[in-house]
């Protein structure tokens, strides 16, 4: 794994971050009706997520994660008016594992999965679309804290609803203690965060339900 910046990876907190909780958490959209609740506690969390608008779907998915906040596999389904889809995606062998399903029209939408596995980084940070859990496991597997200045890694992105694997690189900055701001292939995003490093909110896009 590529790092650059003032400590990298290895920074260690000037004040440690609140233990991640183990109580479910919810978050609601703010640009559209929707909802996604997670269940963080364990090696084996588990969310869910239901999504309105034009592209109206239902997302389930189900991640392995180690000790050290790494998403080591990801199982997610997706669903649409008359169409599924399934992506299991894994770590294994210094390399990535891929498995892809489709089932009905999904029109446009391009296909799940990737046939180009032998060109993604085996360390790359898996993330899982729009969902806030994935962001606090980063802040947490990257040792991220403000002295240690802007991160950049690479990563492998699922798009929802369509789990597409997308790699790329992010750049991580954990600003303030309380705000983290990722560049990189996409739009800059800037998240609001605890203590503990959860998301409280996204601008115009989502928010923790209390």
């Amino acid at each position: 794994m590529t790092m650059t910046g003032s400590r990298g990876a290895a920074a260690v907190a000037e004040r440690p971050r609140a233990d991640l909780p183990v109580t479910p958490l919810t978050w609601q959209r703010t640009d559209t009706v929707g909802t996604e609740l997670v269940f963080p506690r364990g090696a084996r969390p588990h969310g869910s997520a239901i999504v309105a608008g034009a592209r109206a779907h239902a997302l389930t998915w189900t991640a392995e994660i180690s000790t050290a906040s790494e998403v080591t596999s990801l199982h997610v389904t997706s669903q649409g008016d008359g169409w599924s889809r399934e992506l299991r995606l894994g770590r294994a062998g210094g390399g990535w594992t891929c498995r892809a399903e489709h089932a009905g029209d999904a029109g446009d939408l391009p296909f799940a999965g990737t046939e180009e596995l032998d060109a993604i980084d085996p360390a790359a940070l898996l993330r899982l679309g729009d969902s806030p859990i994935f962001v606090a496991w980063a802040i947490r597997r990257l040792g991220l804290t403000v002295t240690s200045g802007p991160v950049t890694v690479p990563v492998l992105r699922i798009s929802t609803p369509a789990l597409s694997v997308m790699p790329g690189t992010e750049t991580y900055h954990l600003v303030s203690a309380q705000r983290l701001r990722v560049t990189g292939d996409r739009p800059a995003v800037t998240y609001e965060l605890d203590a503990a490093g959860i998301v409280v909110s996204q601008p115009g896009r989502l928010r923790l339900a209390r």
